[in-house]
């Protein structure tokens, strides 16, 4: 699967699963001020990106640090298990909270995102093991050396898959022969289980991935910089046709994001496991990340980084936005434009998401059960979709389209 746009493509996993939880509580509608573009896009790229876009890059500084000192630790921990299993741990979780920052940042793909493809230099996956293990056949020092090593074997999967697979096994689930010195018809004997801690090249691989994704990380914040500096305010025919794109390609790219949870993060996996022949239906579908809690946190970012953006919260409905102060959310475009009724069954709409992706366990529950949570979180994504193709951006006057700007 290709990792660009779909149209094409969220806060740490600590504050997304609090904004999942969805409010019963109807407040009194607030007369909205009228939103024009040039607001809603002050809003998106001067206060709503620059914060995700500054924690993405703190998290990316914390996972370089935290790999060197992961590497730098490992020759003094032995063989033991829990040593082991403890550095891995600590290590995944910041994995995880970079993994999470990224997707905050970059759902849905817009600004720089987008212009410099960055997807594609972070995050495109699935990653390729045999492409891995070429790369470090090769044995790469720095990051100049980092160039010549192909996108499938670099970025946040790459790292995520090295490192689980040299997560360290308990030795009273692990097995372990000795085939030394046997004669014709002999079997190899069992002996203990022992873990190897991840070699020191393996490791310094490790680093040059984790210093990729963070001079990526740095780039960006550059780039949006200048974003977030724009005066959107039109002064000329030309601005104003500018400012109209932009926030086209927003919204569409809006759109895109919500179909890119669904069908490539969600749906496509569990329906290509449901329809493959009868030898691999018991095997689990290929989800972007390869543990239940990344996905979960991949999931959730994803979807609270396109909720802030589509919907209001309850504080914002009571004091809305002053316009090109704050992010301007869909919902409260629709209000400022008078369709009242339209907006409340779009908040009604992103709301049974939420609801769907709140209920979901950490801990997976029978692959049948699984499978029907998953689906009907996907229909309840796929009624986002409708609604938005069918009246809201007709409403907001927004043409559905496709965006070719990184190809991928």
């Amino acid at each position: 699967m290709r990792n660009g746009r779909f149209f094409t493509h969220a806060a740490l996993q600590v504050t997304v699963t609090a904004s999942l939880a969805v409010s019963t509580v109807v407040h009194a509608q607030v007369a909205m001020p009228f939103y024009s573009a040039e607001h809603a896009l002050a809003g998106v790229y001067a206060h709503h990106l620059p914060p995700l876009s500054q924690a993405f890059q703190a998290q990316a500084d914390a996972l370089v640090q935290a790999t060197t000192q992961h590497c730098a630790a490992l020759p003094g921990l032995g063989n033991g298990y829990a040593p082991l299993s403890a550095a891995s741990a600590s290590l995944y979780a910041q994995w995880q909270q970079t993994m999470a920052g990224w997707e905050a940042l970059s759902t849905p793909a817009i600004g720089p995102v987008l212009t410099r493809r960055a997807q594609r230099q972070i995050d495109f996956w699935p990653t390729r093991p045999e492409l891995i293990h070429k790369a470090l056949d090769k044995a790469p020092q720095t990051l100049a050396d980092m160039a010549r090593v192909g996108t499938l074997a670099k970025g946040l999967p790459a790292f995520e898959f090295l490192l689980l697979t040299w997560r360290p096994l308990n030795p009273a689930q692990g097995r372990a022969f000795d085939a030394r010195g046997l004669k014709p018809g002999e079997k190899p004997r069992e002996v203990p289980f022992v873990n190897r801690p991840m070699p020191a090249a393996t490791c310094q691989y490790l680093v040059l991935v984790a210093q990729g994704v963070q001079v990526e990380a740095r780039e960006l914040a550059a780039e949006l910089s200048t974003w977030a500096a724009k005066d959107w305010q039109a002064q000329s025919e030309a601005d104003v046709e500018v400012t109209r794109a932009v926030l086209v390609e927003w919204l569409n790219q809006w759109l895109g994001g919500v179909e890119r949870l669904r069908w490539m993060h969600l749906e496509k996996p569990v329906k290509a496991v449901q329809t493959v022949g009868s030898a691999l239906k018991g095997n689990p579908p290929h989800f972007a990340r390869l543990s239940r809690e990344a996905n979960l946190a991949s999931w959730r970012a994803q979807w609270a980084s396109l909720r802030a953006q589509g919907q209001l919260t309850p504080q914002q409905r009571q004091q809305p936005q002053v316009p090109g102060e704050a992010l301007v959310p869909i919902e409260a475009l629709l209000l400022g434009k008078g369709h009242i009724a339209l907006a409340q069954r779009w908040a009604k709409a992103l709301d049974g998401v939420s609801t769907r992706l709140a209920a979901l366990p950490d801990t997976a529950p029978a692959r049948a059960t699984d499978h029907r949570q998953l689906l009907a979180l996907t229909a309840a994504l796929k009624a986002v979709t409708a609604l938005y193709q069918t009246e809201v951006a007709t409403a907001l006057d927004i043409p559905l389209g496709f965006s070719d700007a990184d190809g991928d």
